[in-house]
């Protein structure tokens, strides 16, 4: 079985959460701040930026997807801004949205209930480890990259086994959508690396990432695999990735035992003889 003829990721609006982790010189009071880091993660709120963000999600869904009611399977996160951003992106009425555990936001563990700053002086291995290997480092309590894309396997085969060749969106975190990318793209880790370090690729809050099998320019030309791709910033459309356009990926990579070497020599040996 194949995957979706088209697979849209939606991240939530922004929440709560993200004021305080975003920027250490956020203008809460400590108090509230202490509040939102002493609630659990999946129990954060969308701001009122965040709902707006999620009503100009539907906006540009309906205009240019035929809106979330036309796709034949619709999936959201547990956490409740994410079913805040499902519900304000289709609609109050849209029903048989399916909550997934599988596609919750990336466990930050204890290291993640802390800010920017103190992060780096309760955990300093930690935050150096993830600042020099952000796709493998294993966060304290909580997971690695590697560990999120695991989900999204598992996650991959129910599409392949009950979506195959349908529509199917999915409101989820920003970690998910990176590790699924990193799937769906087949990207090797430098390669993940390099474009999650890249600020013109960044996955803002409501980004739609779309994936399809099926050829823009020609309806009639169905790939085996997710074969395009396009990013949309629905608040501001022009300053989308690749100005919102379609991007043909590559197809899976094979490589000779030449160019296996050529990839390793980028990390020089440190014992010579």
């Amino acid at each position: 079985m194949s995957m979706p003829n088209d697979l849209v990721f939606i991240r939530h609006g922004q929440s709560e959460a993200n004021i305080v982790q975003t920027n250490d010189t956020h203008e809460l009071s400590a108090d509230t701040a202490d509040q939102i880091y002493a609630r659990p993660d999946w129990q954060h709120r969308l701001t009122d930026l965040g709902v707006q963000q999620a009503k100009n999600a539907k906006l540009w869904l309906d205009n240019n997807l035929g809106g979330l009611s036309s796709f034949d399977a619709r999936y959201v996160s547990p956490f409740y801004r994410t079913r805040e951003t499902a519900a304000h992106a289709g609609g109050e009425a849209l029903e048989e949205w399916t909550i997934d555990d599988r596609i919750v936001e990336r466990s930050w563990g204890v290291y993640g209930q802390r800010p920017k700053a103190e992060q780096r002086s309760q955990f300093p291995l930690t935050a150096e480890e993830k600042r020099k290997n952000p796709w493998y480092t294993r966060l304290d309590g909580g997971e690695s990259m590697p560990d999120v894309y695991a989900r999204f396997r598992d996650f991959q085969g129910t599409l392949h086994r009950e979506q195959s060749g349908k529509r199917v969106v999915i409101v989820s975190h920003g970690d998910f959508i990176n590790a699924a990318r990193y799937g769906v793209e087949r990207m090797t880790p430098e390669r993940w690396e390099a474009i999650d370090s890249d600020s013109s690729y960044t996955l803002r809050n409501c980004t739609i990432l779309h994936y399809s099998r099926v050829n823009p320019d020609d309806p009639s030309d169905v790939r085996a695999k997710l074969h395009w791709r396009r990013y949309i910033y629905p608040d501001n459309p022009n300053a989308s990735p690749d100005k919102g356009l379609w991007v043909e990926l590559d197809d899976r990579l094979r490589y000779s035992g030449k160019e296996l070497l050529s990839q390793a020599a980028h990390s020089p040996r440190l014992i010579t003889e």
